[in-house]
Protein backbone atom coordinates (compact mmCIF):
# COMPACT_ATOMS: atom_id res chain seq x y z
CA UNK A 1 0.00 0.00 0.00
CA UNK A 2 1.30 3.75 -0.47
CA UNK A 3 2.57 5.59 1.94
CA UNK A 4 1.63 8.36 0.33
CA UNK A 5 -2.59 10.12 0.83
CA UNK A 6 -3.36 10.77 -2.64
CA UNK A 7 -2.11 7.36 -4.40
CA UNK A 8 -2.17 6.49 -7.76
CA UNK A 9 -4.99 3.37 -7.53
CA UNK A 10 -5.33 3.44 -11.17
CA UNK A 11 -1.58 2.78 -12.28
CA UNK A 12 -1.46 0.44 -8.84
CA UNK A 13 -4.58 -1.44 -9.22
CA UNK A 14 -3.85 -2.13 -13.40
CA UNK A 15 -0.73 -3.06 -12.84
CA UNK A 16 -1.77 -5.69 -9.96
CA UNK A 17 -4.40 -6.93 -12.55
CA UNK A 18 -2.21 -7.97 -14.67
CA UNK A 19 0.29 -10.08 -12.06
CA UNK A 20 2.93 -7.25 -10.65
CA UNK A 21 3.65 -7.87 -7.17
CA UNK A 22 3.92 -5.49 -3.99
CA UNK A 23 7.43 -5.16 -2.58
CA UNK A 24 7.79 -4.78 1.05
CA UNK A 25 9.20 -1.02 0.14
CA UNK A 26 5.48 -0.56 -1.78
CA UNK A 27 7.03 -0.99 -5.29
CA UNK A 28 5.32 -2.86 -7.55
CA UNK A 29 7.77 -5.32 -9.50
CA UNK A 30 7.45 -7.39 -12.88
CA UNK A 31 8.23 -11.08 -13.19
CA UNK A 32 11.40 -9.25 -15.03
CA UNK A 33 12.06 -7.10 -11.95
CA UNK A 34 10.95 -3.69 -13.62
CA UNK A 35 9.28 -1.48 -10.86
CA UNK A 36 6.79 1.30 -10.36
CA UNK A 37 6.49 3.26 -7.74
CA UNK A 38 5.11 6.74 -6.28
CA UNK A 39 7.72 8.91 -5.20
CA UNK A 40 5.89 11.48 -3.51
CA UNK A 41 2.75 12.68 -2.47
CA UNK A 42 1.80 14.50 -5.49
CA UNK A 43 1.26 11.71 -7.40
CA UNK A 44 4.69 11.49 -9.62
CA UNK A 45 5.86 8.28 -9.99
CA UNK A 46 8.96 6.66 -10.99
CA UNK A 47 9.68 3.30 -13.22
CA UNK A 48 12.86 1.76 -13.23
CA UNK A 49 14.35 -1.36 -15.38
CA UNK A 50 15.69 -4.22 -14.02
CA UNK A 51 18.59 -3.08 -11.52
CA UNK A 52 18.03 0.04 -11.58
CA UNK A 53 19.36 0.16 -15.41
CA UNK A 54 17.02 3.08 -16.36
CA UNK A 55 14.77 5.21 -15.04
CA UNK A 56 11.61 6.77 -15.81
CA UNK A 57 9.96 10.01 -14.27
CA UNK A 58 6.14 10.51 -14.65
CA UNK A 59 4.53 14.14 -13.36
CA UNK A 60 1.48 13.74 -11.63
CA UNK A 61 -0.18 15.10 -14.72
CA UNK A 62 0.76 12.09 -16.83
CA UNK A 63 -2.41 9.88 -17.85
CA UNK A 64 -2.57 6.82 -15.86
CA UNK A 65 -3.00 5.17 -19.31
CA UNK A 66 0.33 6.62 -20.65
CA UNK A 67 1.81 5.14 -17.68
CA UNK A 68 0.42 1.39 -17.37
CA UNK A 69 1.12 1.47 -20.81
CA UNK A 70 4.76 2.28 -20.47
CA UNK A 71 5.57 -0.19 -17.60
CA UNK A 72 3.83 -3.49 -19.61
CA UNK A 73 5.94 -2.29 -22.27
CA UNK A 74 8.81 -2.15 -20.31
CA UNK A 75 7.96 -5.47 -18.72
CA UNK A 76 7.53 -6.67 -21.92
CA UNK A 77 3.84 -7.63 -21.37
CA UNK A 78 1.25 -6.81 -23.59
CA UNK A 79 -1.06 -4.02 -23.36
CA UNK A 80 -4.38 -4.48 -24.27
CA UNK A 81 -7.55 -2.31 -23.26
Amino acid sequence: MSEFGNPRTDVRTALSAAGWQEDSRGRLVAADGTTWAEVNDLRDSGLDGPGVAWSVHFDSDVPATVIIAACLAAAGQAVTR
